[in-house]
């Protein structure tokens, strides 16, 4: 993401996306309410009766976000409150496509720092990793970005039993697709690093034909299967958090696990669900929080608000925030305790109450 220009007094960001990543991030930031301003294009019909599409400069306050995963396009939908008066645009509905390369200006009333830092992170976040899990029968090929795992190719190899007289020139040729498959990914996601593992040896065959690829870091792990099993396998592994610490996920990660750690030993240092983060950004307790990217766009309303709140509240009493990003098994875990957890900066009894509530425990 490139930051063109900022003025946090009068809520202005204005930022050209350059990659997926980034149009996944402005969707993540952007939120019903706000100005967006940008070059795009409308119908406009003339006194004969047709139309013709005109370029044009306009700012909308958002109504709704449509973003379709790993795509590089964000649909921005509202109504018009700024732009050329000769074309009446002001007051109709209009949608604007944010794509990469695009110069776009963001208004908002506060601009909270998790979504400030979020912005100059992104900045120089720019590593991807590619991942390999394969064993005899199968492999899978995937990229770890911002928005999680995304598998980019299965290849099945049908080889034969290992008595069979072809069985060595069949792995032979096995390897060589997904060499040729990966460094077709590899040239196409501009991969800083790799991470090959399988149950077997394999994984050093394949390795030793990759490294020729200057510049590129190999990292070699264990799985019990190869194919898309693995790959979700390998995502959960050490190996995988020590290359991914500079993408947001490594922070993540590490979150979770002091979370679960804590939820074990010191129960009453934890809040988890929106009722129990709430509660505990009452008493300015949260020193760090955690959310689901999927609960920030949350199809419910209501809960979206609360969550929304949450952030602001917690920016506001200088809380760390972090996001689980959509689609990683950090997410996940997110999802399972309520979409957002926090660890405290002090042990508040009163949650121990809320969890007995709501188990049925007390009956006084």
């Amino acid at each position: 993401m490139k930051i063109v220009y900022k003025d946090l007094k009068k809520g202005i960001v204005k930022v050209v996306p350059e990659t997926s990543d980034d149009i996944w991030l402005l969707y993540n930031i952007i939120s019903e309410g706000d100005i967006v301003v940008a070059k795009t294009s409308r119908e406009i019909k003339s006194e004969q009766g047709g139309g013709r599409r005109i370029p044009m400069t306009l700012a909308i306050r958002v109504k709704k976000l449509e973003f379709q995963q790993f795509t590089e396009r964000l649909r921005v939908r509202g109504i018009v409150i700024e732009g050329p008066e000769k074309f009446g645009v002001k007051g109709h509905y209009h949608t604007i496509n944010i794509d990469t390369g695009m110069t776009v200006t963001i208004v908002k009333e506060y601009w909270p720092k998790y979504m400030i830092d979020k912005l100059e992170k992104s900045t120089y976040l720019r590593k991807k990793v590619l991942i390999i899990a394969l064993d005899y029968d199968e492999a899978g090929i995937a990229v770890l970005t911002g928005q999680g795992i995304q598998v980019v190719a299965e290849i099945y190899s049908r080889i034969s039993g290992k008595d069979s007289q072809s069985f060595e020139k069949e792995v032979e040729n096995y390897i060589n697709k997904l060499i040729d498959t990966a460094l077709e990914v590899m040239k196409r996601y501009s991969i800083d690093a790799i991470i090959i593992a399988s149950p077997s040896h394999l994984k050093y065959e394949v390795g030793k034909k990759l490294r020729e690829v200057k510049g590129i870091r190999i990292y070699y792990d264990n799985v019990s299967v190869g194919g898309r099993n693995g790959l979700y396998e390998l995502s959960k592994r050490d190996s995988i958090k020590n290359v991914v610490r500079e993408l947001e996920i490594g922070k993540a990660v590490e979150l979770i696990e002091e979370f679960m750690k804590l939820l074990t030993t010191q129960e009453q240092r934890v809040a988890y669900g929106v009722d129990e983060v709430e509660e505990a950004l009452k008493y300015n307790a949260v020193e760090k929080l955690l959310v689901s990217e999927e609960y920030i766009k949350h199809g419910n309303e209501d809960l979206r608000k609360r969550i929304e709140n949450i952030l602001l509240e917690a920016d506001k009493k200088k809380a760390e925030v972090y996001i689980a990003p959509y689609n990683t098994y950090v997410c996940e875990q997110v999802n399972g305790l309520g979409g957002i957890v926090a660890i405290l900066r002090y042990p508040l009894e009163y949650l121990k109450i809320l969890r007995n509530k709501r188990s049925g425990l007390d009956r006084s």
